[in-house]
């Protein structure tokens, strides 16, 4: 096809949507016929039309508003990209229009061109990684996951590529926006809306309009999701969110699955074992309920150090031991704790064996001298200083609800006064709790809404409804015959994503 002249090009991409907008917004159908016409058309230009200059200078991406001519715009993006005629350097032109659109785009226009979409993600991220930048694509990426749903709800491929850009950058908390918030669904796989909805429709939750169809994911598979989990689980040990990486690592124990424990499932184990430690100073009795007792029986079979090491860090606690057992068993464990990249988590048990002897002093004590306090915890029985410093640090942390009553300038005559529940730098006042509840019971509350969608999807199925005729059926079989539907419900219960 020769090269359209610009003039006649330019109102053809300029053709939708309107703008400005007409009094009345355009119905769903309308909607959806004009921007698939436009699609067409844009798949009928070739590259080099795209990419071609305009008058007065620039190219067509100067022209374009992203925010308004999402199609065209990210059509041009694409054509630059392919024509490769000089590397991509980030921070240079190329690149801050491509950032810009992932922070400008339509959200409903894009849900028409999933494939396009996915390849400018792609872009991002493989330029970031062969500048040896990975920092410069995890904003830009975010941006495009919450700016096309911002309730980020439903797990895309995209987002494994984010959190493991993060991981990569060392950019932990630049992650959390999108993984604080809780995934409910996958894309939908069925070929059309139950209610009938098209892509532009307003939808109850974002599994309405990523789906199969609309490709705005690449295909998942079930080691996505465990990495998924076990990276986030990752961003969070960085940041030391204990209770959030305890979640996600749980979430990979508990995954289902028809074989042995995956490698992943034991490297979350053994994670698991040390943020438990330096969550809650102790390590669980058995896994969570829901795992599998073939992996619980794997995992556990490959954690034995792990476990050995919680074993000495809770019975010293118990004991009141110093911390040289402790120490010995890691410096023994060394190897093993290097090569599976735990190495610096372990170095942290050492830090919170002492934080936890010096807060389980609060089971005894009411008060008690800074002198005791250093001669069972420091490692210098006779550096007060230190451990008033020490201790200092943990009621500023709120790791620990005491004050110190400084009767001198000696560290030596203070004492360590424990406060209670009610008392003490970690008491809450009742606007504190309420805000708590009402928190809660907004979580509690997002949690139901997406339970009802489900079950809502899930009585439009067809495997449901074939179900139901065929329990239909078994209800009316005469007396004798066998009616438990147990072995036939419409779906295999560990078959729930095929496990790769």
């Amino acid at each position: 096809m020769a090269p359209r002249d610009i003039e006649y090009l330019l109102p053809q991409l300029l053709s939708f949507p309107p703008h400005p907008p007409p009094p009345l917004p355009l119905s769903d159908q309308v909607y959806d016929k004009e921007i698939k016409t436009l699609r067409l058309v844009l798949n009928e230009i070739p590259g080099n039309a795209l990419t071609g200059g305009v008058p007065n200078g620039g190219d067509l991406l100067d022209i374009l508003d992203p925010s308004i001519n999402t199609l065209p715009y990210l059509y041009v993006l694409l054509a630059h990209i392919h024509a490769g005629k000089q590397k991509v350097i980030i921070g240079e032109s190329l690149w801050q229009k491509t950032s810009n659109f992932l922070e400008r785009f339509d959200p409903v226009q894009v849900r028409y061109v999933g494939v396009e979409f996915r390849r400018i993600i792609l872009f991002m991220r493989d330029t970031a990684l062969v500048s040896n930048r990975p920092i410069a694509a995890v904003r830009p990426i975010r941006s495009a996951i919450l700016r096309l749903d911002p309730s980020s709800s439903c797990f895309t491929s995209t987002h494994l590529i984010f959190v493991r850009l993060c991981l990569q950058a060392s950019t932990f908390r630049a992650a959390k926006p999108v993984i604080d918030k809780d995934l409910y669904e996958f894309p939908s796989v069925a070929k059309t809306h139950p209610s009938g909805q098209l892509p532009c429709s307003q939808h109850d939750t974002s599994s309405g309009f990523i789906t199969d169809q609309t490709e705005l994911s690449g295909s998942l598979s079930y080691r996505d999701v465990l990495q998924y989990f076990f990276y986030g689980a990752m961003v969070y040990m960085a940041l030391r969110e204990w209770n959030r990486a305890l979640l996600f690592l749980e979430i990979v124990l508990t995954a289902p699955t028809k074989s042995n424990a995956s490698q992943i499932q034991v490297e979350a184990y053994k994670k698991w074992v040390l943020a438990n430690l330096l969550a809650r100073g102790e390590v669980p009795g058995a896994l969570p309920k829901t795992t599998s007792p073939q992996v619980a029986k794997n995992v556990r079979a490959l954690g034995r150090p792990y476990e050995a090491l919680g074993e000495i860090f809770k019975d010293g606690l118990a004991k009141e031991q110093d911390v040289r057992r402790l120490n010995a068993e890691i410096h023994t464990g060394h190897p093993q704790w290097l090569e599976d990249h735990n190495l610096s988590l372990v170095l942290q048990v050492l830090d919170a064996y002492r934080q936890f002897s010096i807060a389980r002093l609060e089971l005894t004590y009411a008060a008690l001298p800074l002198l005791i306090v250093t001669q069972r915890t420091s490692r210098d029985p006779e550096d007060h200083a230190e451990t008033a410093q020490y201790v200092a640090m943990m009621i500023s942390k709120g790791q620990l609800n005491a004050a110190l009553d400084k009767r001198s300038q000696d560290p030596q005559s203070w004492i360590l006064r424990f406060a209670t529940s009610s008392t003490g730098p970690q008491a809450r006042s009742e606007q504190e709790q309420y805000e708590e509840l009402v928190e809660q019971a907004s979580r509690t509350a997002k949690l139901a809404d997406h339970v009802r969608e489900t079950d809502r999807k899930l009585s439009l199925s067809k495997e449901y409804i074939n179900w139901m005729k065929q329990a239909k059926n078994e209800s009316n079989a005469p007396q004798g015959e066998d009616s438990s539907m147990s072995s036939r419900l419409p779906f295999d219960e560990e078959d729930i994503m095929g496990d790769g």
